[in-house]
């Protein structure tokens, strides 16, 4: 039950100039591991008719029969998997905090919605064990009260039938007030699999070596659902569609609601029995079409329908997208672009072959990215073997009139933490920042270990639009500025650029705290650094160049002890300082922002900044736990933290999850969702 992440005008789309060598994340083309070419490697163009499935039935020549675990992966068998921002908008009357965006002016989804007087929140219905299934969905509309804090006014169960489970991915609201729109990933069962799950050549190898009886498989789908609240009192349920695919994150900019999601069709080659023929795989490889390969839209549950066709996709002749692990496997990135001012949600959509893992949106173009690798156990088969070097691909698709879309390849991968994943990112006066992971800790790289070097665990790029590319201008470490950003050995936690800066934090055993100036884009240098104990995973900038950072406190061993929160001085970058810091709990402690990169909640009121941080902490040897609202206030004049009494605390049963709590403040009213009850403070 994890939770997962200007637009063009109507008169024209995203036009491309170029693309380079797509992989899946999680997997990659053959020959895409280290020895692969970075260069581009064609243009793309819009696909003519027909010319996309002949691209695919090449494809599925090149490869053998896919593995039946990456089949069941790519077909939607939930898997488990781990799960800041401007300044709090204001108007003349009421001081409120809302959703913390990584860019001002780009809305990102959430659990809570601020609107007016009014709240609109989204849960399961009732109270649900941690990763237990979650089968449905219920948003529900508060009131501010002068009395109580709080009100309810309403509650909406919203269509989900058929679902086995759902990864709730949270609200947007329309600018105007009147609805919302619903995300959610959910997987439903299909009798494709199920009916090939002893006989198939994909299915049999694994029916046989897991003993895996027939089962209702499924197929993932992203569920987009709007609802009016023009009377929040009275919710109305309107259009719904069901899309074909993953999702890997949604921004709103506007009216215009930008969904990225990947689809891994299964074709009629995936479904022979396994005693097939090569002439018979070839008639099923033939018989492909546009079709079979695009993802399909329900509306309102009706019929599938084509969410776009093979001349809206860019294709490339060079292009050998793969998935899982080194498999050869279809995947097409879709990029919907859906009008929330028309209740009918009219979409325009475009595809391009390959897969992506994150989404990054700046106020003029949208990027994407996403890692290629492969790895093969070792000769003990007791290591994974990981290449020396990944490369993460990045795809810009500017949105201008008469835009263009231009890509590059950078080194090293965005780290482990979907959420997490687009912070690596950041645009600043045209350039693109990249902020990578090159080192091998964590990956049991034998590799690396072989070559006796200590790479540096992370590096920034700079890129920038040139010769219908994104060439890289600069790169840190270089041969000028040799000096590593991170010790031997240590992995990167907290990234965060805020302008001409950016802040990134190492951990293995200290918590080194790395100040980047990146004012010459030709020229990047580190300008300061501050050791610590523990690490930040999270970094917030405040006003008056104050850093808040949450994390955890470690031991002089790097064993994690606790929960932290500390704060920066960062005035002179030269010489950062901790100003203080709170360190509780125990190393057993989760926060909301551990899988919920929305976890967090701060509103300035005066020289004031204060920040509510939902927290559920377990005592020793204690089978149970407690939640509740942690809070701070930071002088922003003083440049001092102060830890407040935390509000709230309850008991957390297993039938809540502190990944799905939230909390917002309007003037000195502070709110917590938490298994679906609003509750309200005073500050």
């Amino acid at each position: 039950m994890h939770r997962r992440p200007p637009c063009p005008s109507r008169s024209h789309w995203w036009v491309v100039a170029g693309l380079a060598l797509l992989g899946a994340c999680g997997g990659g083309a053959p020959g895409s591991g280290p020895a692969a070419t970075d260069s581009m490697a064609g243009a793309l163009a819009v696909a003519s008719p027909g010319e996309l499935a002949r691209w695919a039935q090449a494809q599925l020549r090149q490869r053998s029969a896919p593995l039946a675990a990456d089949l069941l992966a790519a077909n939607g068998v939930p898997a488990t998997a781990p799960a800041a921002g401007a300044s709090p908008s204001t108007s003349a009357t009421t001081e409120r905090s809302n959703t913390l965006v990584q860019e001002q002016g780009i809305g990102e989804a959430d659990l809570l919605l601020g609107l007016g007087e009014h709240f609109i929140a989204l849960q399961p219905p009732v109270a649900q064990a941690a990763f237990a299934p979650t089968t449905a969905l219920r948003l529900t509309t508060h009131r501010r009260d002068a009395s109580t804090g709080v009100q309810p006014m309403a509650s909406l169960d919203l269509p989900m039938g058929g679902n086995i489970d759902l990864l709730q991915s949270g609200l947007h609201a329309a600018p105007d007030g009147a609805s919302v729109a619903m995300l959610a990933q959910a997987w439903v069962p299909t009798t494709a699999l199920d009916a090939c799950a002893k006989s198939c050549t994909s299915m049999g190898a694994v029916t046989a070596s897991l003993s895996i009886a027939p089962q209702p498989w499924t197929e993932a789908r992203i569920v987009l659902q709007r609802v009016d609240i023009t009377d929040p009192s009275k919710p109305r349920v309107g259009e719904r569609l069901e899309i074909n695919g993953s999702l890997v994150d949604s921004r709103r900019i506007g009216n215009q609601l930008v969904v990225v999601s990947v689809h891994r069709p299964l074709t009629a080659p995936d479904l022979l029995p396994a005693g097939a023929t090569s002439a018979q795989r070839e008639a099923a490889i033939a018989s492909v079409t546009a079709a079979d390969l695009l993802p399909r839209v329900r509306r309102n549950g009706g019929e599938a329908r084509p969410l776009l066709a093979d001349t809206d996709c860019w294709t490339q002749t060079a292009n050998a997208a793969g998935s899982g692990n080194g498999v050869n496997a279809l995947v097409f990135t879709t990029i919907s672009v859906f009008d929330l001012a028309n209740s009918a949600l009219p979409q325009r959509s475009r595809c391009f072959a390959g897969g992506t893992e994150a989404l990054y949106m700046s106020a003029q173009a949208l990027y994407l990215a996403t890692t290629r690798w492969v790895y093969a156990a070792d000769a003990s088969a007791t290591k994974l073997v990981y290449p020396v070097e990944m490369r993460t691909d990045l795809h810009k698709f500017t949105l201008d009139a008469g835009s263009a879309s231009y890509s590059g390849s950078v080194p090293g991968h965005l780290g482990w933490q979907p959420q997490r994943k687009s912070f690596r990112l950041s645009e600043h006066d045209g350039h693109l920042r990249v902020l990578s992971f090159t080192g091998s800790t964590g990956w049991a790289s034998v590799l690396d270990q072989d070559s006796g070097r200590a790479p540096s665990p992370a590096t920034l790029s700079v890129l920038r639009e040139s010769a219908g590319a994104l060439q890289t201008v600069a790169t840190l470490p270089n041969a000028r500025r040799p000096a590593a950003i991170g010790k031997p050995g240590e992995q990167v936690y907290g990234v965060r650029f805020v302008g001409a800066q950016a802040y990134v934090v190492t951990f293995r055993r200290t918590d080194p705290l790395y100040v980047l100036d990146l004012a010459d884009p030709a020229d990047p240098r580190t300008v300061g650094e501050l050791d610590l104990a523990g690490f930040s995973e999270h970094l917030f900038p405040l006003p008056g160049q104050l850093l808040l950072g949450v994390g955890r406190d470690a031991d002089a061993r790097g064993v994690v002890t606790s929960l932290k929160v500390a704060l920066y001085d960062m005035a002179d970058p030269a010489n950062p300082r901790e100003a203080g810091q709170h360190v509780f709990g125990n190393a057993a402690g989760q926060l909301a922002l551990d899988s919920a990169r929305h976890g967090l909640n701060w509103l300035q009121r005066g020289t004031v900044a204060r920040v509510a941080l939902p927290v559920q902490l377990w005592a020793a040897n204690q089978p149970s736990a407690q939640s509740g609202l942690q809070r701070y206030e930071v002088d922003l004049a003083a440049r001092r933290l102060r830890p407040l009494p935390a509000l709230g605390w309850a008991d957390a049963s297993s039938g809540t999850w502190v990944a799905l709590d939230r909390s917002l403040q309007v003037d000195d009213q502070l709110y917590h969702l938490r298994a679906g009850l609003l509750q309200a403070w005073a500050w």
